[in-house]
């Protein structure tokens, strides 16, 4: 058995005992304190920096895609500007959408697919402000029988 009263992974006998003396007040104030040091500035209303730079927060000028699946088609619905429509290129696989020159020329989206597609018969039109795509999905799932030994 795994030895749990060593306090893995911190190796002090009386760290519950300690964890339970703390005082929320001070837990606050310690996280604080390391907030500052390592990025610097004061963060108590919850503005990490890991919401700014580093997060997959939305761009203004990004549209976001409608990605919807029936029984038999799997449909995506881009909203487009004039300038798009000339540049855009499409490629898939059998699980991603490749949006090229999308957003901006030169630059690549990519889109995950809720479901298999298959690599023809893929359709797309362009309709009054948007792109229309529509896969016909993977109705065979290749299965693999797994031999246990």
């Amino acid at each position: 058995m795994f030895p749990w009263d060593k306090q893995f992974p911190f190796g002090q006998s009386g760290f519950t005992k300690q964890l339970n003396k703390m005082n929320p007040k001070e837990v606050e104030n310690y996280i604080q304190q390391v907030m500052k040091n390592v990025f610097g500035g004061d963060y108590s209303h919850g503005d990490f920096p890991s919401q700014g730079e580093y997060s997959q927060k939305e761009s203004p000028n990004i549209r976001k895609p409608e990605i919807f699946e029936t029984s038999d088609y799997v449909y995506v619905n881009i909203p487009l500007t004039d300038t798009d429509r000339e540049a855009i290129k499409l490629q898939h696989t059998t699980h991603q959408l490749f949006i090229i020159n999308f957003p901006k020329e030169s630059e690549q989206t990519k889109y995950m697919l809720p479901s298999p597609v298959k690599r023809k018969g893929t359709k797309a039109r362009f309709l009054d402000d948007r792109i229309e795509i529509q896969f016909i999905k993977l109705s065979e799932n290749s299965l693999s029988e797994i031999d246990i030994t």
